[in-house]
């Protein structure tokens, strides 16, 4: 009987070698679940204990894939027998694969700062985000971390609690494929949401930041194809659209019942064409976030995707609406929600959740085309209207916020004077003359 000798195992989507052994039936009960530290390269790894063993060899190349392999192959079965006879050192157990492999890579390999190999607790894609959350919070925007916290609890459930130094780019994969094959999610929202949130945290896990809790990131460069999206139209409202939306927020009564949602009817969509502000950064506001400087009626934008606060100046036609005049009659606090009406458990913020309100009630009233969003159509709108009449790009991308091209524009910051008369350059939206109600 041929005797079967144990080999480097190739990855064939990545190509990098991988060691697999099975766990002894005698052992796999007990030990299941855990983990169990291996000599890799120059590196110690955490690998977790399943039915099988496997642990990346971090090489592509075949001879060095299978040095690395001799040696973490020898030092997993010396565990197998320490767990039977008990625990001798590691050093121990390591130094005897190592002997009977190469001798002269002993030195290669770090001092081992625990004195026994022993199975180590789990530690969950969970567990990990939260402390990348922890450490982010004065970096990131809490809207991104909401953001990646949905994506992070879909591979957590997917991964069924397993130990995330265990994690390969085929699980990675596997679960990109599950969440758009099983949970219909669009490739490319898979791809610009879920993907870059996973990533983003194991890069971080990887990293001195935190201790290098993994020793690579398995995310790095998954990634779904995506089906060429052919647009049926454009994102820009068209005229008919915007004298319906405009018209019908005119026509909008207060609600005394509900006065903040009759107030994000009435005003949000008006604020979002003249200013191409998101939707969530408009309900957003509060009574002390619409002031005046220097005879400049302005919004300043405190919550915005980028985390980064910013500053509108309002046009003229909303003064002319009674714009001011609604703002100076509020109570403090904010304008277009009602704190007391929002769920605690909710994981949707009450800006937010009036945003997407808005946005059905627009689409509902106006039988707004489905090619078009409600609420973000007016980002397209306002930039394709300011450049018409040929305001500058780097103030068309402060007054939107969106991000600069270069570096060198990074550098230049448009004073409030300068947006202000770029926002008397924006054209006034026509709309057949009606009473306008002021809420």
């Amino acid at each position: 009987m041929s005797l079967r000798i144990a080999r480097p195992w190739r990855d064939p989507k990545t190509g990098v070698y991988h060691l697999r052994q099975r766990t002894p039936a005698d052992l796999v009960a007990r030990l299941k679940g855990g983990t169990v530290r291996l000599p890799i390269g120059e590196a110690w790894v955490a690998v977790s204990v399943g039915a099988i063993v496997q642990a990346s060899l971090r090489t592509k190349e075949p001879r060095e894939a299978r040095v690395r392999h001799s040696i973490a192959d020898g030092a997993l079965k010396g565990f197998w027998q320490a767990q039977r006879c008990g625990s001798p050192s590691e050093a121990q157990i390591v130094a005897q694969a190592v002997e009977a492999s190469s001798p002269t890579r002993l030195t290669t390999l770090p001092v081992v700062p625990s004195p026994t190999a022993t199975v180590g607790p789990l530690s969950t894609v969970g567990d990990l985000f939260e402390r990348w959350a922890t450490d982010r919070a004065d970096k990131r925007a809490p809207n991104t971390i909401k953001r990646y916290r949905g994506s992070i609890r879909s591979f957590d459930a997917f991964t069924k609690g397993r130990d995330i130094r265990t994690l390969t780019g085929d699980d990675v994969f596997a679960w990109a494929v599950h969440r758009r094959d099983r949970e219909g999610i669009s490739p490319r929202a898979i791809n610009k949401n879920d993907l870059v949130a996973v990533s983003s945290v194991f890069r971080w896990g990887a990293g001195r930041a935190s201790g290098q809790i993994l020793s690579t990131n398995p995310a790095t460069g998954i990634s779904l194809d995506e089906p060429r999206i052919v647009l049926q139209r454009e994102r820009t409202f068209r005229d008919c659209e915007i004298a319906a939306i405009l018209l019908a927020a005119l026509q909008v009564t207060p609600d005394p019942r509900n006065p903040t949602r009759s107030a994000a009817r009435r005003w949000c969509p008006w604020l979002a064409a003249y200013s191409g502000a998101r939707i969530a950064e408009l309900t957003n506001l509060r009574r002390e976030d619409i002031r005046s400087e220097g005879g400049v009626a302005f919004m300043h934008l405190r919550v915005t995707k980028t985390g980064e606060a910013r500053t509108v100046p309002i046009h003229a036609h909303l003064i002319e609406q009674g714009f001011l005049a609604f703002v100076e009659v509020c109570g403090p606090g904010p304008l277009f929600y009602d704190p007391k009406r929002h769920g605690e458990r909710s994981s949707t913020s009450p800006a937010e959740l009036q945003g997407h309100k808005v946005g059905k009630w627009v689409r509902e009233t106006v039988k707004l085309d489905q090619g078009v969003d409600p609420n973000h159509g007016w980002r397209h709108t306002w930039k394709t209207h300011a450049l018409a009449v040929g305001i500058e790009e780097r103030l068309r991308d402060a007054i939107t916020g969106h991000r600069v091209a270069s570096v060198g524009r990074r550098y230049e910051t448009p004073t409030l004077r300068m947006l202000a008369d770029a926002m008397r350059r924006f054209p006034r939206y026509m709309m057949p003359i009606v009473k306008t109600q002021q809420n």
